[in-house]
């Protein structure tokens, strides 16, 4: 069941998710329970940091894997493309991560100084499961939607 709190996103195969957390005057903390909330089993963790100015990340998409996108500190610009429509969000919420599913593009970019990102995948790393390419990306969618 969608969170109502949260932003509705465009792309298909993409939701946000609510970070379920606590605080008081010591500070926050937000905590992930690998249930079925994710939808997904984690095989993975990885994260982005020390990222250069100007740099960016991603510019894939995945024929399988799940992705769970988590700020930890900082932010930056996600663009996501299903193959269909394009949307652009801002991950600046450690209370807030965005879930990716296959075969949706993703670049990451604008990060700000100190960012750092957690991702939590549903596959081990295996290159042949990546589509870089973004004119290959946009066969094999098509493809796939039956076009």
């Amino acid at each position: 069941m969608p969170d109502m709190t949260l932003p509705h996103l465009e792309i298909s195969r993409c939701r946000w998710l609510s970070i379920p957390g606590r605080g008081d005057e010591r500070g926050k903390l937000n905590f992930l329970e690998f249930d079925d909330r994710l939808g997904f089993t984690v095989r993975r963790l990885f994260w982005l940091h020390d990222i250069a100015a100007g740099q960016w990340r991603g510019r894939h998409g995945h024929r399988e894997s799940h992705l769970v996108t988590l700020v930890m500190n900082g932010s930056c610009k996600v663009h996501l493309d299903d193959g269909i429509m394009k949307e652009t969000v801002v991950l600046d919420d450690p209370g807030r991560a965005l879930h990716i599913g296959p075969m949706v593009w993703h670049e990451l970019n604008e990060f700000t100084p100190q960012t750092v990102i957690l991702v939590i995948a549903s596959t081990l790393y295996d290159e042949s499961e990546y589509l870089r390419d973004y004119e290959t990306f946009k066969r094999v969618v098509a493809a796939a939607r039956g076009a």
